[in-house]
């Protein structure tokens, strides 16, 4: 007996989701999961990653020795605005504020959302009560943006970092140094191993390949990755971690999945959409060649041959 399977997109959708629950975790966990992200760059216990991976960043701009850890949630005004949690914010020991954001994928106003977020978190941390007394004047604030599957579609050729301040358009010059955007671009990284050089693509090759190690490459050489790699190991977690890791692995994958399945269905659309398109052209050009036929006197008899139109069809025209 034959049995015969239909699968459609739903289907195919649902079995790779049961796929991933039932595939084991590598050595390390995922840098670039919510959970893997915060736990080696946003705890206490691991803020000696943070301030390497800032030092990387800023080249020198700043030199940042100690961290602070800050709120994560920020309440709106009133009810009726929306508050803004953010992945991890922290304050060093010169005053500077970081905000460090992961984003797994893309979506509409990424650009706006960043600004919102600044925004809130700056008229969060000013000073309430007397504001007569104070002069207006802000801290540096730095926004962070690891974005994991998506990068910018103007990016030059192999940019993957984008820094951005408020500009001068007419001199090109930096017009206010304290509120600047720094975009990681984990998909536009494609540096091969023997390409990495710098502190910062050490850190961004193992953000984006960790869960795929089975032990520290040779060119990781960063003292710092000694540590990391002996607490991303899955084998170290805790059970609760262990739970929290699956769940947020979980989450990540349903989230992909659920664009890789909505774009799968936008260019069957599309292409749909097209043949009708094309359909319809020809269709149109063959009535056209019809109409013309007919201009000429030729005999409906013979243009039904020449075209395929029935003898109704042609009378219709």
């Amino acid at each position: 007996m034959i049995t015969v399977m239909v699968i459609n997109n739903t289907s195919l959708y649902f079995a790779a989701q049961t796929l991933i629950m039932l595939t084991p975790p590598g050595k390390y966990i995922d840098a670039t999961s919510d959970f893997g992200f915060k736990k080696l760059l946003g705890s206490e216990s691991n803020k000696l990653h943070l301030i390497d991976f800032l030092n990387d960043i800023f080249i020198g701009k700043h030199v940042i020795t100690d961290l602070v850890f800050l709120k994560n949630e920020h309440q709106g005004e009133d009810k009726n605005t929306a508050k803004v949690i953010l992945d991890i914010s922290c304050i060093d020991n010169q005053g500077n504020y970081f905000l460090v954001e992961l984003q797994s994928t893309d979506q509409r106003f990424f650009k706006d959302r960043c600004l919102y977020y600044s925004s809130r978190f700056i008229s969060d941390i000013a000073p309430k009560g007397a504001v007569d007394l104070w002069k207006y004047e802000l801290p540096p604030v730095y926004l962070i943006a690891v974005m994991d599957r998506f990068s910018f579609e103007d990016n030059l050729p192999g940019q993957y970092i984008r820094r951005v301040s408020l500009m001068d358009n007419e001199t090109g010059k930096e017009f206010y140094n304290k509120l600047g955007f720094i975009y990681i671009q984990l998909a536009a990284f494609e540096k091969a191993e023997e390409d990495v050089k710098t502190g910062l693509e050490q850190w961004l090759f193992t953000i984006k390949h960790l869960s795929k190690f089975v032990d520290i490459p040779s060119f990781i050489t960063k003292p710092i990755f000694k540590r990391l790699f002996k607490i991303a190991e899955v084998a170290a977690l805790t059970k609760e971690e262990r739970m929290a890791y699956e769940t947020s692995l979980k989450d990540k994958w349903d989230r992909q999945n659920q664009l890789d399945f909505a774009v799968e269905k936008a260019v069957e659309k599309a292409v749909e959409q097209t043949i009708e398109d094309e359909r319809a052209k020809a269709a149109l050009a063959i009535e056209n060649i019809a109409r013309n036929c007919k201009a000429l006197n030729i005999p409906n008899a013979d243009i039904a041959k020449a075209t395929g139109l029935s003898i109704e069809e042609i009378e219709r025209l």
